[in-house]
C-alpha cells in the first residue's frame, strides 16, 4: 500500500510505503517542483520494473548483462490513448540470441502487464 499526504498549504506530498518515503510535487506555478511529478512516478515504476526484469532474467539465465538502462517517454497527445515508448539499452558482451531473449522478457514486467490491462478506479472517503 502507498500513502500520499500533503498539508493544506502546499502541493508537495510525502509518499510512503511501509519502509520508504519520497517527495512528490507538481511544477510551478501550481507547485514548487519539490519532488517527482506524479506522472514521473508512473514512468519510473515502468522503467524500474523493466530494468529489474532484465536483471532478473539475465541472472537466472547466466547472461553477462553489465548494465540495463530503460528510458520511458509517454505520449499523451491523443485523449483516448496513452503511448508508453520504452528505449532499452543493453550493455555487455551479449549474443544476438541473448539480446532477443532479454527484449522479449522485458515485455513481461509486472507493471507493464498491469498498465496493459483495462483499468478501473474505486474511490472511498476515509474515516
Amino acid at each position: 500500500m502507498i500513502v500520499a499526504v500533503n498539508s493544506s498549504t502546499a502541493t508537495w506530498s510525502e509518499v510512503s510505503s511501509a519502509s520508504l518515503t519520497l517527495d512528490a510535487d507538481t511544477t510551478p506555478p501550481l507547485g514548487k517542483g519539490q519532488g517527482f511529478r506524479p506522472h514521473e512516478l508512473l514512468d519510473a515504476a515502468l522503467a524500474s520494473c523493466m530494468a529489474i526484469t532484465l536483471r532478473t532474467v539475465a541472472t537466472e539465465r547466466g547472461i553477462a548483462l553489465e548494465q540495463a538502462q530503460v528510458t520511458i517517454e509517454v505520449d499523451r497527445a491523443h485523449e483516448a490513448e496513452t503511448v508508453f515508448r520504452a528505449r532499452v539499452d543493453l550493455r555487455g558482451v551479449l549474443s544476438d540470441a541473448e539480446r532477443k531473449l532479454l527484449l522479449v522478457a522485458v515485455r513481461h514486467c509486472p507493471v507493464r502487464k498491469t498498465l496493459a490491462k483495462q483499468l478501473s478506479f474505486v474511490e472511498s472517503e476515509g474515516a
